[in-house]
């Protein structure tokens, strides 16, 4: 049990510090720790903005963790084991869920960092025909099919 209580420990105190550092926008990008998705890896902003939603839940994660391996030294009956595993699969939960809601924010930022076209597209002319400008037979139908007046995501 005492393995098990300073692995807790350890995971606790690296989930408050790493937490701490993704909310104060301190975390370095990096390839180990933090919210590490495609989007948050290829822009800093991206970057900073998934790690300070995430912040709180990993360090509220880290608090559980602490919480849990104080009651697994503290207890000495067969409830101490019950009582740190809660606490793990909590504090991975509100990790887990830290995370996610940091990717998402991150998805949310760079969307509204890119640069919004008019149907049908931004960089032509408009005619007459809005199949001819779109490049999809009957038009853009009032810009339900805007993502497909893209120019990257234009079928060939």
């Amino acid at each position: 049990m005492f393995v098990l209580v300073v692995i807790l420990a350890l995971a606790a105190v690296a989930a408050v510090i790493v937490g701490g550092a993704g909310l104060a926008g301190r975390l370095p990008e990096n390839g180990i720790v933090g919210v590490r998705t495609e989007q948050t890896l290829s822009d800093p902003l991206l970057w900073r903005t998934a790690n300070r939603v995430a912040g709180p839940g990993l360090v509220a994660a880290g608090v559980i963790f602490g919480a849990g391996a104080l009651v697994g030294v503290a207890m000495d009956a067969p409830w101490s084991f019950i009582a740190v595993a809660v606490a793990v699969v909590a504090g991975l939960f509100l990790a887990g869920f830290g995370a996610l809601q940091g990717a998402r924010a991150a998805s949310i930022q760079a969307r509204l960092q890119m640069p919004q076209a008019t149907c049908c597209s931004a960089d032509e002319a408009p005619s007459d025909d809005p199949a001819d400008d779109c490049g999809v037979t009957g038009g853009c139908g009032a810009c339900a099919l805007k993502g497909m007046c893209d120019h990257e995501a234009r079928p060939a």
